[in-house]
């Protein structure tokens, strides 16, 4: 009479253990695609968008842009880097326009620091000034389209590294 109970009982402690698995692993699998991040989302920072027309023929535009979860793999950052230039000059057109003669990207990471950018314009004036400039270690790389007569020569800029030609299809 004890064996069927017994039976019984195992029968019993396998299916909360059958539960109890499930149940890890689903945390486990909730866990790991909540914590999955977007990789690379690009910000970017109209109101410290800079257009230095001194001179009405040579229009420069500089942008800032902040990018969340950078990828941490340096050669994948520049290629996502150039992929989001590379459609922001296609859908938008600037180099179109006559007197543009260059546009600089502006590359910071998303921060508690320059997250302030996203809804702030820099404050040069008074006892303090919050300037994007000021967090030189959330800084990731400049990319630099300068307009030839005919093409363009494009560069990128990371802190640590020299520059790199990215295009370069210039015909003086």
């Amino acid at each position: 009479m004890s064996e069927p109970k017994d039976t019984f009982y195992k029968y019993k402690q396998m299916n909360r253990l059958k539960i109890v698995t499930l149940f890890m692993i689903f945390l486990l699998f909730f866990i790991i695609t909540g914590c999955d991040d977007k990789r690379d989302e690009f910000i970017s920072l109209d109101k410290l968008t800079f257009t230095n027309d001194y001179y009405k023929d040579t229009v420069k535009i500089s942008y800032y842009i902040l990018i969340n979860n950078p990828n941490s793999v340096k050669d994948a950052l520049k290629n996502d880097i150039v992929n989001y230039v590379k459609s922001r000059l296609k859908h938008e057109k600037i180099l179109m326009q006559k007197n543009v003669t260059s546009i600089d990207f502006v590359f910071y990471k998303k921060t508690n620091n320059t997250s302030y950018f996203m809804k702030n314009k820099e404050d040069t004036g008074g006892f303090s000034s919050e300037e994007i400039s000021h967090y030189k270690e959330d800084y990731i790389a400049n990319y630099y389209v300068q307009k030839c007569i005919i093409g363009t020569i494009e560069k990128i800029y990371f802190y640590d590294l020299p520059e790199e030609v990215i295009v370069n299809n210039c015909k003086e």
